[in-house]
Order: C-alpha cells, then structure tokens, then sequence
C-alpha cells in the first residue's frame, strides 16, 4: 500500500516553492537590474515596454542621420564662403579693368586670372563628400556642371531635382541645402533649365566679364562688374539658406537628445528593477526559507508507536 502523503508535509513544500521564486526572483532582478526581462514578469507592462523600445530606436536613428548629414550640410557652407571670395577677386579685377588708364594687354592678362576664377568657381559647384556630389539635388553621383573645353564657359550637364531633406525627431522635414544651380546658375524666370541668366547669375557675371576683357569691351566691363555685385549679394543670400539648416539641424539634435531622456527614463521606469527593494525581497526570502527550514526539522515524525505510547 502506498502511504499518503501527509498534508502538513504538502503545506511546506508549498510554501517553500513560493519562497524559493521569491529568492529567484530578487536574485534575477539584482542580476540583470531589470524587473521585467520576460514577458511573464509583468504581462499587463510588456506592450508599454516594447513600445518605449521601438521609439528609443527611432530616436537614435534621428540622431545618426543628423549625425550624417551634418557635415555636407557644413561642407555646402564652407564652399559658398570660398565662392564669395573668389568673387570678391574678381570684383577687384573689374574694378581695376574698367578704369581709363588700363591698356589691352592689361585687360588681356586680367582675362587668363579670370579664366582660373571660372574654374574655381565650377569646381566648388562640384564640391563632393562620401562619394556624393553636394550641389548635385536628387542625382548625387554626378556634378551638375562642369567646365567647357575652351575654359571660357560653363556648361550644364543635367537638370538637378530638389536637394535632400531630413525628418526632425517630430517627423518635421529640414530642407539640407540648394543645387548648384540655385547657387551658381540663378534664372529670370525660376526655371530649372539654363539659358536665360538673372542679373545675379555667378556663372554669367564671370563669363561675361572674362568676354570682356578678352574683348577689351570697357561697357562690357563695367555691366560685368555690376552683375558680379548682385551675383556676390546672391551668394551671401544663399549662404544663409545654410546656415538655417544648421541652426535647424543643432535644434533637432538637441530635441532628439532631450526626447531619448524623457524616452529612457520612462523605459526605466517600466523594466528596471528596484535594488534596494529586490535586496531586501532576497534577504527577507533567505530569512523566511531558513526559518521554515528549521521548524520543520524540530517537528517530531508521528508514527503508530507514538499513539501506543
């Protein structure tokens, strides 16, 4: 006959286990410093917590791509700050050109350091980071203008769409700069295709005025030298256009960063444990298992003799 087990017996091993998950439970929570690791641990938290999850995740990935873009963005500013002074060199030029006491020859040679000014100007319109053409809109891979062979003009390549954009950590789109053409190449009529300069054109101030001079045209000089003004005032305008998209880039990083915090915290209000309490659970538990451990050894085993006696 099998003897049946004796409920007081039951009773302690019961409670033993519960005390036991109790000690398994402080001990995993001072381990790991999270009070839910598992879905298990708090079933009713566990969409909460994924969810916080998935928003750090976004968050820190706001914060690498306004990390990435940062430096173009940088990069765009820098080379319209060169374009302004190679300007400003060829705004003395003119000025110089233009006066009565200048011969052709003068004029001639002015024309050869002009000629360098046009490459420069070309070559930061094709300012390049990563691989990437900054100026170059939606089509990166390749500069949008390039220099003719003859070296007295500029020619267009391709017609550029607009430049990138970033979202903000509120998903607010910040536009990361202009086209080359925006910058060098500006149009009367705002179209995207070349062929008809506004007076503030960079590109056909400096031609114009390198005709001129090859030309020994002094009027010529002189409308070049008022184009190359306006065409200075337009680079200063744009240069703006950049310096917004840094001060909106710097906001957002510092919206991101304040935004993960606030995030974070809630994260670790959800999951992580609390120390102190999960220490004193375990000591309490430790307690209660050494107690109940001991009263059950001075319990003395009942049998038939102990009846009888």
């Amino acid at each position: 006959m099998i003897p049946s087990v004796n409920p007081n017996s039951a009773i302690f091993l019961s409670n033993l286990q519960q005390i036991e998950n109790r000690m398994s439970t402080a001990e995993q929570q001072l381990s790991s410093g999270l009070r839910v690791s598992v879905a298990s641990d708090d079933p009713d938290e566990i969409s909460s917590i994924l969810q916080l999850r998935a928003q750090i995740a976004g968050v820190q990935q706001t914060q690498e791509n306004l990390s990435n873009v940062t430096p173009q963005v940088e990069a765009g500013e820098n080379a319209i700050q060169q374009a302004i002074q190679v300007l400003d060199t060829a705004t003395s030029l003119a000025t110089e050109a233009v006066g009565s006491t200048s011969t052709a020859t003068e004029r001639l040679d002015e024309a050869t350091q002009v000629q360098g000014i046009l490459q420069q100007l070309v070559s930061l319109s094709q300012t390049g980071m990563n691989g990437q053409y900054i100026f170059s809109g939606d089509q990166g891979g390749q500069p949008q203008y390039s220099l003719a062979a003859d070296g007295n003009s500029v020619q267009q390549n391709f017609t550029a769409g607009a430049p990138p954009q970033i979202a903000d950590p509120n998903g607010v789109m910040i536009t990361l700069g202009l086209t080359s053409q925006q910058i060098f190449d500006d149009q009367a009529d705002g179209s995207s295709g070349s062929g008809n300069p506004a007076p503030d054109n960079v590109f056909a101030a400096v031609t114009g005025l390198l005709s001129a001079l090859q030309n020994n045209d002094v009027a010529g000089i002189q409308s070049a030298l008022t184009n190359l003004q306006a065409a200075s005032t337009h680079l200063n305008d744009e240069s703006s256009v950049y310096g917004a998209a840094q001060n909106n880039l710097t906001a957002a990083g510092n919206t991101a960063g304040q935004t993960l915090v606030q995030l974070q915290t809630s994260l670790s209000n959800e999951q992580d444990a609390d120390a102190a309490q999960a220490s004193l659970d375990l000591t309490q538990a430790t307690t209660d298992e050494q107690a109940a451990m001991s009263a059950q050894a001075m319990l003395k085993p009942q049998s038939l003799f102990t009846y009888l006696g």
